[in-house]
């Protein structure tokens, strides 16, 4: 019981610090590798998770996976044309996004510990409430379409960690899965006319 606790704390953090990545880094190769990588430990957070499916775990390790992959298709093929569209210099210092990052943690453990939920257990309301502060950092700190749109995946990914948990109607999830797909589609798209009208 105490090593299961260890390991779900050691995967809120490395998600937290996956997050803090996509907020700091950057290379857009960087983003999509750690956006990637969270998605992949919020589907381990899930299955370690009492009472969830195991599919629900690999819906969202696939999902993640797969949305990784177009966005990466994407910045491939705006790089080759247009590079400056897909990294500009950020308007915040990174010290200063890592310290965001790290008060939204804190922020998401208090919220946590003072209103907890009773159908959810904590370790995922800390990584939810943690993943929609810092996806809507990246979301208003982003300086590129891609970026933003990365922003936008992660509060989105953060609750459907919260949804996955206490809901197992695949309807629903294919529903949330659906709308992560059309944001990564709009994405893809704003990414390529950026591109175009930079060049």
């Amino acid at each position: 019981m105490i090593g299961e606790e260890i390991l779900s704390e050691l995967m809120i953090l490395l998600i937290t610090g996956l997050a803090a990545l996509v907020l700091t880094l950057e290379d857009w190769r960087g983003w999509l590798l750690a956006w990637a990588l969270m998605g992949a430990g919020g589907g381990w957070l899930l299955q370690q998770t009492p009472g969830v499916p195991g599919q629900l775990a690999s819906i969202q390790v696939l999902t993640s996976a797969l949305l990784a992959l177009l966005l990466y298709l994407t910045g491939w093929q705006a790089r080759k044309a247009a590079p400056k569209t897909l990294t500009s210099r950020p308007p915040v210092h990174w010290r200063f996004r890592a310290l965001a990052a790290l008060f939204f943690h804190y922020l998401a453990r208090i919220l946590a510990a003072r209103f907890p939920i009773p159908i959810a257990p904590a370790p995922i309301l800390i990584t939810t409430y943690t993943l929609i502060g810092i996806g809507l950092l990246i979301a208003t700190l982003g300086r590129s379409p891609l970026q933003v749109g990365l922003g936008i995946l992660t509060m989105f990914s953060g609750y459907g960690l919260f949804y996955f948990s206490v809901q197992d109607s695949l309807l629903a999830i294919g529903l949330m899965a659906g709308m992560n797909l059309v944001i990564a589609f709009l994405t893809a798209a704003l990414t390529l006319v950026r591109q175009e009208a930079s060049a």
